[in-house]
């Protein structure tokens, strides 16, 4: 199957290099995709990396460049990851031959144990956020945020994920899942940010809620 990594970036000048080596070493025929808003050098170092770089200036949110990516990518099967350097690239390897073997969305959890560079605070608010749709849904989930899934191309051609708004990444997970296709979570390494975080976690917290409500009530 071919494969694409597909990344949102904005001004990860210090980490992108390193994480398109990392993706290189593990999967070097695969298409690596990025769909940036950055003012920084962020998409000249992914250019010269060899990474195809779809410019979204001025930014447009978190939402749409994530669906933009993962339209644009051409892979029968396509890898989210983070541009901060926090996901391990080895671990795509375990993750693509889970599709192969008929999982559709493998979701790489951060959070089977709490990390040692993750706060306390965040940590707990995951855990918490991610209970709510074994509630609703009996969906057995840990990670409803996780930077880093393996996703079958038919998902994000026959589905529809509202981009308006954070918290995507909780739509991309739940609704497949609840729509029937076949889901397989493993843990991950979560490893130190390269550079500062740009999360609101208030408003992401609520729009988590807000979409998990939705989707078990629309």
């Amino acid at each position: 199957m071919k494969v694409s990594v597909a990344m949102i970036s904005r001004n990860e000048e210090n980490a992108v290099g390193k994480v398109i080596a990392d993706i290189k070493s593990v999967l070097p025929k695969a298409e690596i995709i990025i769909v940036d808003s950055s003012t920084d050098r962020t998409p000249d170092i992914a250019k010269r990396m060899g990474a195809v770089v779809i410019r979204q200036f001025p930014p447009k949110g978190y939402g749409k460049a994530m669906m933009k990516v993962l339209k644009s990518a051409k892979g029968d099967v396509i890898l989210t990851m983070d541009c901060d350097g926090t996901y391990p690239a080895e671990q795509m390897l375990d993750m693509i031959r889970l599709i192969e073997q008929g999982y559709d969305i493998v979701n790489a959890s951060r959070l089977l144990k709490r990390p040692k560079n993750m706060p306390f605070a965040n940590y707990f608010a995951n855990k918490f956020l991610s209970f709510i749709p074994r509630i609703l849904f009996g969906i057995d989930v840990t990670d409803v945020h996780s930077g880093m899934r393996a996703y079958r191309r038919e998902i994000i051609e026959n589905l529809d994920f509202d981009p308006r708004g954070p918290a995507l990444p909780v739509d991309l997970l739940l609704k497949p899942i609840v729509s029937g296709y076949r889901y397989k979570e493993i843990g991950i390494f979560y490893n130190e940010r390269i550079g500062r975080p740009g999360v609101d976690r208030f408003r992401s917290t609520m729009w988590t809620v807000r979409r998990i409500l939705r989707l078990k009530f629309s």
